[in-house]
């Protein structure tokens, strides 16, 4: 498996973030969020349960990888990283109660950096209270600079390879949620729906497959199906149910996201009334992402169009997406980002109240002209009978 970008691709990505780290004054930035390391070495395992981080080095083109010994046989086929500038520490130092990784972790560190001037990612779930205080026993972290948003606001305006393997995944999430759609019926069970969408996400399309699903699949079912963050059960479909799909597809880890509400049987006439306020929330919102607008603005157009329907939503309306289905920027009144070209954004219209259920999303990429939907699926309302 090859790096999925060309060195010179993840050398400019460095290159920009060590001109960041200069202007912050560090000199040795520590990278601990597995979907930033991926950003700038191309790593492709799934190994942040364990510690683990990207070295990068003021005076040096490369960053260097710094894994568990045998998570180092993942970065050899992903990371375009040299064999030489990825090293891993001795299988010893896991599950131990006498060790910790950050021992070795900061040695290694210390051999190529002299520096105190560093740099961490100190929101990195690997990390912790235990975690930090386990480093800085072995590394002076006294004066160390919090850099959580460093790489993650570099990976906001995507490349065209990146926009590329979002596109492509825009294709795969279609599929799987038509297939998905397909299966439900009276007396489906959800897990069986589930199913399908999970082999859809994987199996890609003739061109391409999918990649690992990093969270990839949410489907509530119900009367009305009103929770975010609910998976399948094994229950059976019975008439009346609705299910709220929202499906990520992946290529090497960038994400396509989908969300829509499948009806089975005729839906009432509130859930009806809800689709007409999502959509139309929605169409304004899309409307509205253009380079020079904020996100406060884009927030403000779904408000002038959602809010007359009178229907109760607290969540935001969408964040900015890509690697690992990450969000860096929200649409709400208090986000003042400026929306440029190339950025690409999960518009998510999610009613989860307790007496409504209802959601409707597409990933969108932003041109010079607005908004570019990655989807073609249709806007209607959907009912299965």
């Amino acid at each position: 498996m090859p790096a999925a970008f060309t060195q010179e691709e993840y050398r400019e990505r460095t290159r920009r973030l060590r001109q960041r780290m200069a202007e912050r004054g560090i000199d040795t930035l520590l990278v601990l969020n597995e979907s930033n390391i991926n950003y700038l070495t191309g790593y492709e395992g799934y190994s942040d349960y364990v510690p683990q981080l990207a070295l990068v080095c003021q005076d040096e083109e490369d960053p260097w990888l710094i894994l568990r010994e045998m998570d180092t046989l993942c970065a050899f086929p992903t990371s375009y990283l040299p064999d030489t500038r990825i090293l891993g520490y001795a299988e010893k130092y896991i599950g131990s109660s006498e060790r910790t990784p950050w021992q070795p972790i900061a040695d290694l560190v210390k051999e190529r950096s002299k520096s105190n001037l560093i740099g961490i990612e100190m929101g990195a779930k690997m990390l912790g209270i235990k975690g930090h205080a386990a480093l800085s026993s072995h590394l002076d972290l006294s004066n160390a600079i919090d850099a959580d948003d460093m790489v993650v606001t570099l990976q906001r305006v995507k490349s065209p390879a990146e926009l590329a393997y979002m596109e492509q995944a825009g294709k795969i999430v279609d599929r799987a949620f038509q297939a998905g759609r397909l299966e439900i019926a009276v007396g489906a069970r959800e897990c069986d729906v589930a199913a399908v969408v999970q082999s859809a996400l994987i199996k890609g399309t003739p061109e391409f497959p999918g990649g690992p699903c990093y969270g990839a699949l949410t489907m509530p079912v119900g009367s009305p199906a009103n929770a975010p963050h609910l998976k399948w059960s094994d229950a059976s479909y019975k008439m009346g149910c609705q299910t709220n799909f929202e499906i990520g597809a992946f290529r090497h880890r960038y994400v396509c996201a989908l969300s829509r509400t499948v009806f089975l049987g005729e839906p009432s006439a509130r859930a009806q009334h809800l689709h007409r306020a999502a959509l139309d929330g929605f169409l304004a919102e899309f409307d509205a992402i253009r380079p020079g607008a904020t996100c406060a603005d884009v927030s403000h157009a779904f408000q002038s169009a959602f809010v007359p329907y009178g229907v109760r939503k607290e969540s935001r309306s969408g964040y900015s997406t890509g690697i690992d289905w990450g969000a860096d920027l929200s649409f709400n009144p208090n986000d003042h980002t400026v929306i440029e070209p190339n950025m690409t954004f999960h518009v998510l219209i999610g009613i989860f109240e307790k007496e409504d259920g209802y959601i409707f999303s597409e990933t969108v990429r932003v041109t010079e002209n607005g908004a570019v939907s990655l989807s073609n699926m249709s806007r209607d309302l959907l009912v299965n009978c």
